[in-house]
């Protein structure tokens, strides 16, 4: 039987029928090779299984059973899941089933990404087709973060199936007619300010919806794990970094983790979000700081950033935040200066943390 690593696991490759004929000896090549690897995560691919019988099924139990670990069994087909289905099985494994295949030829490109590019597959559906340095395990959990978000009441485009494509993967999405703040700003500048206004009430909006526990990753565990890809543990700002992100307000809120003027779209007049990889629970510092950032704290280090990215002047850019923020802040006008300055401070996170990662990303692609 053959089997690879692949995914951080030791994976088996099934194929044909698995029957009273064939049974014992899948067992003991399953048992010898598995039992070899006791840290190692094992995962069954069925892109090539036909059938697979109740003797089949106990031997895979018993293979769960030695490891004590949840098992996946990836590409199955609607036949084979069938008898997963009726038989429980679908409850003990991880079950994937096969993923269709989508191609792009004749596609028309709609729009780039934060890490991929959004074309039009028909009137009604939408792929976003990610990079190749992403992970299939990065873009599944893009979707249930976008799945999981939506059902929270957070605005979103609604998202389909993980599929196959060309030249990797993507998620199918809905098909809406809509623009980008970015697009709308340069091209009707006298909308800057309610333009400004419709995010402020959307993020307050969002900034108020409860995530359930374990529905969407803690952001303040998020930065810590980024901030340990990216920084050596023995470098004194390491530290300085972890006490900033541990003294941020604990949340339970929605935070969308990216926002900017790219990854907010309009659609007959309401705003949806796109690019939800970085969604979590948390503090809107989160987002605030990521916007402020953006939009403000970049173009200050890195003239140009701001026509570059969003095809906005400086001006248009500090602009719309202070707009933006005034909104947002309601009541509380008198800290929004204050409030600046604390965004100023939590910059170096945004600095330090999320733009290395992106241009360690960066350089992976390349």
């Amino acid at each position: 039987m053959k089997s690879e690593f692949t995914e951080g696991a030791l994976t088996f490759y099934l194929s044909g029928r698995i029957d009273s004929k064939n049974v014992a000896q899948i067992e003991t090549e399953l048992m010898d090779e598995g039992m070899l690897f006791d840290n190692v995560d094992i995962a069954f691919d069925a892109s090539d299984l036909e059938y697979i019988s109740s003797a089949g099924l106990r031997v895979l139990l018993k293979v769960k059973k030695a490891i004590k670990r949840d098992i996946t069994i990836r590409n199955v087909s609607d036949e084979v899941f069938d008898i997963f289905d009726v038989t429980g099985f679908s409850e003990i494994f991880n079950i994937e089933r096969t993923m269709r295949f989508v191609s792009l030829k004749g596609c028309q490109k709609i729009s780039s990404a934060l890490n991929g590019e959004i074309f039009q597959l028909s009137d009604d559906e939408m792929i976003k087709v990610y990079a190749s340095s992403v992970p299939l395990s990065e873009i599944k959990k893009e979707r249930s973060y976008a799945q999981a978000a939506m059902v929270c009441g957070v605005p979103t485009l609604i998202p389909y199936d993980v599929v196959q494509c060309d030249d990797g993967y993507g998620i199918v999405y809905e098909k809406a007619e809509m623009t980008s703040l970015s697009y709308l700003i340069s091209h009707n500048p006298d909308d800057m300010v309610k333009y400004a206004n419709m995010l402020a009430d959307t993020m307050r909006e969002l900034h108020s919806t409860e995530i359930p526990e374990g529905k969407l990753p803690e952001m303040k565990e998020k930065y810590m794990k980024w901030l340990r890809e990216v920084n050596d543990p023995s470098d004194a700002n390491t530290s300085v970094f972890s006490t900033l992100i541990s003294s941020i307000p604990d949340s339970v809120t929605y935070v969308h983790g990216d926002i900017n003027l790219n990854s907010v779209m309009v659609q007959n007049g309401e705003l949806l979000l796109l690019d939800m990889a970085g969604s979590g629970r948390g503090n809107s510092l989160f987002d605030l700081q990521a916007l402020f950032a953006s939009l403000v704290a970049i173009e200050r280090k890195d003239e140009g950033y701001c026509r570059r990215t969003y095809g906005l002047s400086k001006a248009t850019c500090l602009g719309f935040w202070n707009a933006f923020f005034a909104r947002y802040m309601g009541e509380r006008q008198q800290d929004i200066k204050s409030m600046n300055a604390l965004l100023v401070k939590y910059f170096v996170l945004k600095e330090n943390i999320l733009l290395r990662l992106e241009n360690k990303n960066r350089l992976k692609r390349n």
